[in-house]
């Protein structure tokens, strides 16, 4: 478990590989393919699969075809994975008792606001110099770099929340230590020491002596650096 980088700024190198959908609906007291709704239990299922294969699909052309030296392509980048948030999100309304689909939202909600963060750096870059020299940047730089920001934090706080949602309704069988590391880094990106310190906390109760040496130390000296965060926000 370590920290990791932009995903946009090392070419996206690092996804999470989408695994086929299990069993979703199970077996009723009586054999019928119908649920207590009338609804077709198996047409449901071949709906989520192909949500899921098609969101998986779009994550790997924009890994094939994104260039992050180009902003533009960037831009281009970011839609199509709203295209797959989307797919998703119907597969977590069909699914609300499986866990994948919920947990590649996340990712694909995280990635999309990794993309605008990145899209507000590259603005930032270009505004900040003007104000340091006590010049106004053009009103539509100034515009476009509060709407990356703000775009950037709505999604971080989708993800966030499919995220919160796992850890709070399942058990650490079906839970990992990166997921609290991840949701320490939403929170940080948020601004939020308060929530990472938590998430950090919350890591070393569930996972104790289970965590290595590495990992304790470095959730240690975070939850410290937090700590002293939080003071100098409350100075």
């Amino acid at each position: 478990m370590t920290v990791q980088k932009s995903r946009w700024s090392r070419g996206i190198c690092n996804f999470v590989v989408l695994a086929l959908l299990a069993t979703l609906i199970g077996c009723t007291t009586t054999p019928s393919r119908f649920n207590s709704d009338g609804i077709d239990a198996v047409e449901v299922a071949q709906r989520i699969t192909k949500n899921r294969e098609q969101a998986a699909r779009i994550i790997r052309e924009v890994m094939d075809t994104v260039d992050t030296e180009n902003f533009e392509s960037i831009q281009v980048s970011i839609k199509r994975y709203e295209e797959a948030a989307v797919l998703l999100n119907e597969a977590v309304s069909l699914s609300s008792d499986s866990l994948q689909p919920r947990l590649e939202r996340c990712e694909i909600r995280k990635r999309i606001a990794d993309g605008y963060q990145y899209i507000y750096a590259i603005l930032d870059q270009e505004c900040t110099p003007l104000e340091e020299a006590g010049l106004k940047p053009d009103d539509d730089l100034l515009r476009r770099r509060t709407m990356a920001r703000a775009d950037a934090n709505r999604w971080l706080r989708l993800s966030l929340r499919d995220l919160e949602f796992h850890l709070r309704n399942t058990s650490a069988a079906y839970q990992h230590p990166n997921q609290y590391w991840e949701l320490q880094q939403i929170y940080v990106a948020l601004g939020n020491y308060a929530g990472a310190r938590a998430a950090l906390l919350q890591m070393m109760e569930v996972y104790g002596t289970k965590l290595s040496q590495r990992d304790r130390r470095a959730a240690e000296s975070r939850i410290r650096l937090y700590s002293q965060r939080m003071i100098d926000t409350e100075g």
